[in-house]
């Protein structure tokens, strides 16, 4: 077995992971990255538009109103008291300096306007990043810094195990041709993105995995839960999922923006759960962790219902719907269309999505309920009740806004756009102190291991809130936390 020996292990190179090398990088603290995949970073490199922060230095320049007592205060009431305490205080009191050292990585961040239309008039929170393809390019560019100031950056290498007696003695990681290598290390700090890769534990957390689209990294697949949970890391808490969303398929998603099948789910249409019912406000749309949640509450899918005529108004003409995903994908400073169509392909991308089985098409109301096995007395009852609220503008049971009671569902042909709860990985694994070192369950911490990010309880009791950019805010801070900690470690025991 190859074997070779540094200060500290990092897994994981997204953005926890990078975080943390950074940090090491600029203590000039020897350390080895393992990369599972084929490149650096994770969710929040190749998915993420921003970060939260509180008091960063252009928040306190534009005079925003909302610091640590807001913000701690309402995470904590919004997660009924189901955090770690400690570790939110800390992660929220260094958030605002997170963003200058963005900088320093090369990954700057401008405080924007929230990208969600639910949001609009929320508090001035989220950092965007400047320019998104910008910030791909300048992730790349990291390795190149590490690995000139002597560290080494392993791609296609994941840990495996860990050599531990009272202290960490080795991290074993298997390369891509299956070769394993045996690092001796001091430290190692988790920050391989949570469970969303692995069948086994999504299946264990969430009975509707298999109708989940998961848009997350399949690589992050729960090592370091499990490595950790094996040496008696405490991982008790309710699994909680990164719903964000929802989207047909992985071919007809937000991520490519090229269908207008898509861009009708991103729209306050008529939605119906498996039982043919109606089970929310379609406007929650215009809030992605609440779209998720509410997807997710109904076993991960829905059908969005529409007709004939509803697909050619769009075709035809501009309607005054916003799609919820435009401002996510403008840069800073560019001005988002608050309008859909006229979408001449609409046609086309209905009738391949046809074929391919993310739409059912029928002639009538009764075929759509055989297609899609839903009951076909429950069908036309919510039908018939939506018919009624476009007709008199007013929701009377889900509050849907008049502005939005647009399109009926009258006369065939019918489409049913097939959608699933999308999710952006998972949200819970190990128990950790406000070091973010893994604890036992009484308490203690696992002496010279560290766990960060997404594999980390405490910061969510039971879904993604409603504080854009929290996720990958948190890990970029947690990343610097634990190498920090890891730091100062290795100072003491040198003494």
């Amino acid at each position: 077995m190859n074997s070779f020996s540094t200060d500290v292990v990092v897994v994981g190179s997204g953005s926890a992971g990078i975080s943390a090398c950074f940090e090491l990088y600029q203590k000039h603290v020897p350390f080895v990255l393992l990369e599972k995949g084929n490149k650096v970073g994770g969710a929040g490199k190749f998915g993420a538009h921003g970060v939260f922060a509180i008091n960063s230095t252009e928040q306190k320049k534009r005079h925003v109103n909302y610091g640590y007592r807001e913000a701690f205060n309402g995470l904590t009431d919004y997660n009924h008291f189901f955090v770690n305490g400690e570790l939110l205080a800390r992660f929220l009191k260094k958030s605002g300096a997170n963003i200058d050292r963005l900088a320093e990585m090369g990954l700057p961040v401008t405080v924007e306007q929230s990208e969600q239309k639910a949001h609009l008039n929320d508090p001035l929170v989220y950092h965007k990043f400047n320019n998104f393809k910008e910030k791909m390019t300048n992730w790349d560019k990291l390795p190149d810094k590490f690995t000139a100031a002597g560290n080494k950056v392993m791609l296609e290498t994941a840990a495996v195990d860990l050599e531990y007696d009272n202290g960490l003695k080795a991290v074993i990681a298997k390369n891509k041709a299956g070769a394993e290598i045996r690092i001796a290390a001091k430290k190692v700090i988790f920050a391989d993105g949570g469970y969303c890769g692995s069948q086994e534990m999504m299946t264990a957390n969430f009975s509707d995995t298999k109708a989940l689209l998961n848009l997350g990294e399949r690589k992050s697949t729960g090592t370091g839960i499990r490595l950790t949970h094996k040496l008696g890391a405490d991982c008790r808490h309710r699994p909680v999922l990164f719903a964000h969303g929802g989207a047909p398929s992985m071919s007809i998603n937000p991520m490519k923006r090229d269908s207008a099948v898509e861009t009708l789910t991103n729209l306050p249409l008529l939605w119906l759960d498996q039982t043919a019912n109606r089970f929310v406000n379609e406007d929650v749309v215009y809030d992605f962790a609440m779209w998720g949640n509410a997807a997710h509450n109904v076993n991960g899918i829905y059908y969005v219902l529409l007709d004939q005529k509803t697909l050619d108004t769009f075709k035809q003409k501009e309607v005054n719907l916003e799609d919820t995903f435009e401002r996510q994908f403008c840069d800073v400073g560019q001005t988002p269309r608050t309008t859909v169509g006229p979408l001449p392909n609409i046609q086309t991308d209905f009738d391949e999505a046809v074929k391919t089985g993310e739409v059912v098409k029928a002639d009538t109301l009764e075929e759509i309920a055989q297609k899609l096995q839903l009951p076909y007395s429950s069908l036309t009852r919510s039908v018939n009740a939506y018919n009624q609220a476009v007709k008199q503008k007013e929701d009377d049971t889900f509050l849907k806004p008049a502005a939005e009671l647009l399109f009926d569902v009258q006369e065939g042909p019918f489409y049913a756009i097939i959608e699933h709860c999308a999710i952006l990985g998972t949200l819970d694994g190990v128990n950790v102190d406000r070091n973010c070192q893994p604890v036992k369950e009484d308490g203690t911490p696992l002496k010279d291991l560290y766990i960060v990010g997404n594999n980390v309880n405490g910061l969510y009791s039971d879904g993604y809130p409603s504080y854009e950019g929290i996720a990958n805010g948190f890990a970029f801070v947690s990343g610097w936390i634990a190498a920090e900690e890891a730091i100062k470690s290795l100072n003491q025991e040198e003494k």
